[in-house]
């Protein structure tokens, strides 16, 4: 019976201890104005969300009256250069010089990019913020987590209106082109009530969402035109309508096509009606492919990501592959008989 009982407590204990990492808006407001330095992150080859959020939290750390450092390490050559002034974004991080790090749109250090994540881990006072599920819960983080919000920019600006803070316009387009980003012009299902009643808000700082829309989505190049034939005639289905395709650096040098570009057309491709998944699969360093997932009717990617090492959302997630391009393909055409 003592025994019993031994086991219970250590059982509550490890669940009080678990618990103890997730804090509310509050105790998110007493981390940051308790910080003098803050250090921005977002994770590998930031997209749309990850800029909004990051750019978002910037301005959250300075309304509360703490200074705030961006660092990523995105090539230079991006659209989303026309969207956000990555002027202000660092390469060069020294954990010494600040007193907090922040990780957004993302909550595991794996998804950190290795130039800064062995710093980033051994910092002794991290939060994450983030609307994806967990699948690893780090030591020595706390987490403010709302997994039904659809995106992290959107999460970054419910505190920033919880706090009863004003926006300006650069930061308002910054979080509504994140939001846009992940909800694919609000086509997917994350997107709720919600969702709009945070666009509505935004919009009250008269952003240019034309201007946001003609960068992202109305600016195709015959390069990208060169690109988008290339997916289309490359592409290898399996199964229940599993598509998979690999793109190679030389392939990418040769179409003068960036990463960027590639996850682009990601979104594009899954809105082919006979496709219930698409995973491309595209090199981001030698014999290294980041693989993104997306997925409609019903398929889930995100458990299969998750056991590949990856995660995200159950219709739109990613994972690392490694391999020449044979070697990538045979690994694809197997992760097929997965769903």
């Amino acid at each position: 019976m003592m025994k019993n009982k031994i086991i219970e407590k250590s059982r509550e204990e490890e669940l009080n201890a678990k618990n103890s990492q997730y804090v509310d808006e509050e105790e998110v407001k007493n981390i940051i104005s308790s910080a003098k330095n803050v250090a921005i992150f977002g994770h590998v080859n930031p997209d749309l969300d990850c800029y909004g959020s990051m750019f978002g939290a910037k301005y959250l750390c300075e309304k509360l009256g703490t200074e705030a450092h961006l660092f990523a390490n995105n090539p230079e050559t991006s659209f989303l250069n026309q969207i956000f002034d990555k002027s202000v974004v660092e390469k060069d991080f020294e954990p010494s010089k600040f007193d907090l790090v922040l990780m957004v749109d993302c909550n595991e250090f794996s998804r950190i990019d290795i130039k800064f994540r062995e710093k980033v881990q051994a910092h002794k006072n991290i939060l994450a913020i983030d609307h994806h599920e967990h699948s690893i819960i780090e030591s020595g983080c706390k987490f403010y987590i709302k997994s039904d919000v659809c995106a992290a920019s959107m999460i970054v600006a419910n505190l920033i209106f919880t706090y009863k803070f004003k926006l300006n316009y650069e930061t308002a387009s910054y979080i509504f082109a994140g939001i846009v980003g992940d909800t694919e012009r609000f086509l997917n299902t994350n997107t709720d009530l919600d969702t709009f009643k945070c666009i509505v808000k935004l919009m009250e700082y008269g952003i240019d969402i034309q201007k946001i829309y003609d960068v992202v989505y109305r600016s195709i190049t015959r390069e990208k035109i060169e690109l988008q034939k290339y997916l289309l005639d490359n592409y290898h289905v399996e199964g229940k309508n599993i598509c998979y395709i690999v793109v190679t650096t030389k392939v990418m040098k040769k179409l003068k096509a960036t990463v960027d570009d590639v996850k682009f057309y990601v979104n594009s491709l899954n809105n082919i009606k006979d496709f219930n998944v698409i995973m491309v699969a595209y090199e981001i360093d030698k014999n290294k492919y980041k693989v993104s997932c997306r997925s409609k009717n019903g398929f889930i990617v995100s458990k299969v990501a998750q056991h590949h090492g990856g995660g995200g959302h159950q219709m739109a997630a990613g994972f690392n592959l490694y391999g020449n391009k044979n070697a990538i393909k045979h690994k694809l055409k197997k992760i097929c008989e997965e769903f």
